[in-house]
């Protein structure tokens, strides 16, 4: 099984994951979406757990991480780019996202030990690019950078889940997002002037 077909047996074993259940999401099925044998992922994964746990590391979409801000990017720019990016990311994986949450919440083991690989080199790019900007002086530096990144995505999430799970659709306005989210958390270093309109 090379790079690409453990690629497309991760994906295809969280969408089953999500489509129909840990129970529901077997290696048998997975492996047809995939287009190999069952005997190759389980040489390949192990267990149909193993599996899906790597699969869960690798939950990044291509070219994501390259659309998140780098480190020295301008504040509003950087901002800009994180939360087109993230809104990208939650529009195109809408019908996945809040299923797949619902199972790792039932299944906690499937996380493994701690975060998945993916999801932790996204945070650590986030959190880099907030701790540079307070380095710079243009964020305040009394509020860990882990917390910023938190209060800027968190909310963006939350709006997400409640459309989805509840259908509660909430206009975005995306320049007022933010300046509301700059609101307060400027640092000595820009003056609290906002260029953003």
């Amino acid at each position: 099984m090379g790079q690409g077909s453990g690629s497309r047996a991760a994906f295809a074993a969280l969408e089953l994951l999500a489509e129909r259940g840990y129970r529901g999401a077997t290696t048998k099925e997975i492996a047809r979406r995939v287009g190999v044998n069952e005997v190759t992922l389980f040489r390949r994964f192990g267990s149909k757990e193993a599996l899906l746990r790597a699969a869960l590391s690798r939950f990044i979409p291509a070219g994501f991480l390259e659309r998140l801000p780098a480190e020295e990017a301008p504040l509003e720019e950087g901002l800009r780019q994180l939360l087109e990016a993230y809104l990208d990311l939650l529009k195109a994986h809408q019908a996945l996202l809040p299923k797949l949450l619902a199972e790792l919440l039932r299944h906690p083991g499937l996380r493994g030990a701690g975060p998945p690989k993916g999801i932790l080199g996204v945070l650590e790019r986030v959190v880099g690019f907030f701790r540079a900007q307070q380095r710079k002086g243009l964020l305040r530096s009394d509020e860990p950078p882990e917390e910023m990144a938190l209060a800027f995505v968190g909310p963006l999430m939350a709006r997400f889940l409640l459309g989805e799970a509840l259908g509660v659709r909430l206009p975005l306005d995306k320049a007022a997002y933010l300046r509301g989210y700059l609101e307060g958390r400027y640092g000595a270093g820009r003056g609290g002037q906002s260029e953003l309109r």
